[in-house]
């Protein structure tokens, strides 16, 4: 028997609904970082104050969000005088074997005001847009205190652990689209997705929140030292 469709008024705009779909049907193609773009253009005000009551109930994230810290722009040579064991060291060793030099350099402070500015992002709160500027600076360093590497498992499992400490629309997104890429497009994706979201979820949770730390202040801390004060596992480089 079909089922009869309800006539209720969508809630999720459908014009998000189909570019949702093409990142389903290709995620390399059309990426989390254009889609959640398109979600705050649509987003419902609803929405949007549930993620921001969400964020301000995290510890620690009202003084966070209040600073507002950026850090300095690096460059790579300044690391190599920092000891192997340091979170220096591991930081320089992880930017250089990943061929990630492109854009190790970047100018976040610069990119935060070119981004307020474009209007594409004007239902944005201020706050959500620090955080996307503030996170995507900090993103190597996760992947080095938490010793996920970047390969697509680990990817997937530190934007689980992401999830569990911040719950950012950008991550939950980001799960939503694996989920349902595997669930209709490539089946024998769903258990290694889901080993790996379980795995950073449960690490995520079981962790100290590692976001909102100054870790470019750190560099010359042994990085075991900085792992077992924020209860991660003690892992000496990301694999």
């Amino acid at each position: 028997m079909t089922q009869p469709i309800t006539d209720k008024p969508p809630i999720v705009d459908r014009g998000f609904v189909e570019k949702f779909m093409i990142s389903v049907d290709r995620p390399l193609d059309y990426g989390v970082y254009f889609l959640i773009n398109d979600w705050w253009e649509t987003a419902t005000q609803d929405a949007i104050d549930a993620y921001m009551e969400e964020l301000y109930a995290i510890p620690g994230a009202e003084d966070f969000l209040r600073e507002g810290h950026i850090a300095e722009p690096m460059v790579v040579e300044d690391l190599k005088d920092y000891a192997p064991g340091t979170l220096g060291a591991a930081y320089r060793d992880f930017v250089v074997e990943n061929n990630l030099m492109k854009n190790f350099g970047t100018d976040y402070r610069k990119f935060q005001k070119e981004l307020m500015a474009s209007g594409k992002l004007s239902k944005m709160p201020e706050e959500m847009a620090y955080m996307s500027v503030r996170g995507t600076q900090l993103h190597d360093f996760m992947h080095v205190l938490t010793g996920y590497g970047a390969t697509i498992p680990g990817e997937l499992a530190l934007a689980s652990y992401y999830l569990s400490q911040i719950r950012s629309p950008y991550h939950a997104i980001r799960l939503a689209v694996v989920m349902t890429h595997t669930a209709l497009v490539a089946p024998k994706g769903n258990l290694p997705a889901m080993d790996a979201f379980v795995d950073g979820w449960y690490y995520g949770r079981n962790s100290m929140n590692i976001n909102f730390e100054k870790w470019e202040e750190r560099l010359g801390e042994p990085l075991s030292a900085l792992q077992s004060e924020m209860n991660l596992r003690q892992i000496a480089k990301a694999a």
